[in-house]
């Protein structure tokens, strides 16, 4: 199942996430914010799963409040074939990427969405659509 009118969703990687919350990075948590007021963010299962094993105490709930609020992107049982065999092709190429990543960027590719990430290794993921920031 794919999400209607995901041309324009934007899948935000945890990289991101942890950069924006923290406010590191001007134009990172500004190319968020935006994407966020144009409800263009959408999230998925791994992503959420590493978010919750690193949030503080003190900022769960804000957090995890603002993620029940984006599009969440299903994780069909399918995915877990596509991506075995994206990891396999990777790796004949002589790429090693963790496997969560490579999770999440079967499931860009299924539902069609760009990927912001802060993380190089995407890159080298051929097709994948990287979401480029505006420049500072």
């Amino acid at each position: 199942m794919r999400i209607d009118n995901n041309t324009n969703l934007v899948l935000l990687d945890t990289s991101v996430w942890i950069d924006a919350l923290r406010g590191k990075t001007p134009h990172v948590v500004e190319n968020a914010r935006k994407l966020l007021k144009e409800d263009r963010v959408a999230t998925c299962g791994p992503v959420i799963f590493e978010i919750r094993r690193g949030l503080r105490t003190l900022e769960r709930k804000r957090v995890l409040e603002l993620f029940d609020a984006l599009v969440h992107l299903p994780f069909e049982e399918t995915l877990w074939e596509e991506a075995g065999e994206l990891d396999a092709s990777l790796r004949k190429k002589g790429i090693s990427i963790p496997p969560m990543d490579v999770i999440i960027a079967q499931i860009c590719f299924h539902h069609e969405v760009s990927l912001f990430t802060l993380d190089e290794h995407f890159r080298s993921i051929s097709g994948l659509r990287i979401f480029e920031q505006a420049a500072p």
